[in-house]
């Protein structure tokens, strides 16, 4: 696959980019053109809740805001912009980066081998590698002017969390804006509210959880990240995160000052923040 993307698609408004990348489900060469893949629906649900167009959707509202945040605080999306997705998955925020931004300053990360080599095995444009909970991200000091994290700072113990906290702010440039999600306070009265009926594996891990949810909620409400691990095997760096703005503002802000948090579903199925490096 040829990766260089042509400035026709480039011009592309967000809307029809959107509509583009649907039409590659189906349709992988578009205009001569060949678009990355896409996974087995199996593995898309796994990693992201939904599949195919549902999926894109739900990922385009997080790229519009990335884009209009970034233009907002004076970094604005060019093909110059050296662009990280840390957590990137199998590629599902990265193409619709990829209108913006040349594909040698595209990189994406995550600590799941496997998951990177579906992503490569779909052709994905940009730099993808290999990274560990608690290493060293791959890159140099000062290199990013834009980074996301959708949906990882949402399963990060404490730990973790301020490890990655500094590490992306060690490869960030002064004025970096890094969007990511987090899970606000009513993801702790969601779990206090499955019912019993629900049985698929991921709301079992989470009704187990039912009986601490008061201290759960103590420590939010006192800005302290409330960690659940719901992971078995892996719960000294992966399960479910909830945590507050007082606690970003605590902890992060000797490198990075708060410029947005959104905590509304209509906007986004979790919260958004907005940060950009000190």
């Amino acid at each position: 696959m040829s990766s260089k993307l042509p400035a026709k698609f480039r011009k592309l408004d967000d809307g029809a980019w959107l509509d583009m990348l649907i039409k590659s489900i189906s349709v992988p060469r578009i205009d001569g053109v060949d678009f990355p893949g896409f996974p087995p629906e199996a593995v898309q649900i796994t990693f992201n809740g939904n599949a195919n167009e549902s999926s894109l959707r739900e990922a385009f509202k997080f790229f519009v805001l990335t884009k209009k945040y970034s233009r907002e605080f004076s970094k604005r999306l060019t093909s110059r912009s050296r662009f990280l997705d840390f957590g990137c998955g199998w590629g599902r925020l990265l193409r619709f980066f990829w209108k913006e931004i040349d594909e040698g300053n595209l990189y994406g990360c995550d600590v799941n081998s496997w998951i990177l080599d579906v992503c490569r095995s779909l052709s994905m444009p940009g730099q993808i590698d290999l990274i560990t909970p608690l290493g060293t991200l791959p890159y140099p000091q000062g290199h990013f002017d834009n980074i996301i994290a959708h949906s990882v700072f949402t399963h990060l113990p404490e730990r973790v969390h301020l490890h990655a906290m500094r590490e992306l702010a060690r490869v960030s440039r002064r004025g970096c804006v890094f969007c990511l999600t987090l899970e606000p306070r009513r993801f702790i009265d969601e779990v206090a509210n499955l019912p019993a009926e629900a049985n698929d594996e991921r709301s079992r891990a989470l009704k187990a959880h039912q009986p601490r949810v008061s201290q759960y909620l103590e420590a939010f409400d006192s800005g302290n990240l409330a960690f659940m691990p719901t992971n078995k095997g892996v719960e000294d760096t992966y399960g479910d995160a909830v945590v507050p703005l007082a606690y970003i503002e605590r902890e992060w802000s000797p490198y990075f000052r708060v410029r947005a948090y959104i905590d509304d579903p209509a906007v986004h199925w979790q919260a958004v923040l907005v940060v950009q490096r000190l």
